[in-house]
């Protein structure tokens, strides 16, 4: 793997982690224990969501369309939360990241996930 590729696999985790903070962040601004408690639950379904469709060891791992069109619905729900938080631009922002570093995982060798993970990992106990 090149240092371009790692630095653009490590800026792509950095923008789902964010698409995550942005949910959180609106579920906090509806105020109280219901703001926690709807952030914690829509953090979990988001993260769960995530890693049942769209990680790459996930068993159940779309591919093609079906993955891009998860991908881009997933960050324009962190993007709308952004703007239901007063931040049009940075959710607008949230999702250009995405598809920009998307765009240069694929001019840098496909947008798959490096080898290391894309094996089953190793045979613990044996």
């Amino acid at each position: 793997m090149t240092p371009v590729r790692a630095v653009l696999l490590a800026l792509l985790f950095a923008v789902e982690i964010l698409g995550l903070v942005a949910v959180a962040w609106w579920a906090v601004s509806l105020g109280g224990v219901l703001g926690v408690m709807v952030a914690l639950a829509a953090v979990s379904a988001m993260a769960a969501l995530w890693g049942l469709l769209a990680a790459p060891k996930a068993n159940h791992r779309l591919r093609g369309l079906p993955l891009a069109a998860f991908m881009l619905a997933w960050f324009a729900v962190g993007a709308v939360c952004l703007a239901a938080v007063g931040h049009l631009w940075w959710g607008i922002a949230l999702v250009a990241g995405f598809a920009a570093t998307k765009g240069l995982l694929a001019l840098t060798g496909g947008v798959s996930a490096p080898p290391a993970v894309q094996g089953q990992g190793p045979d613990i106990g044996q």
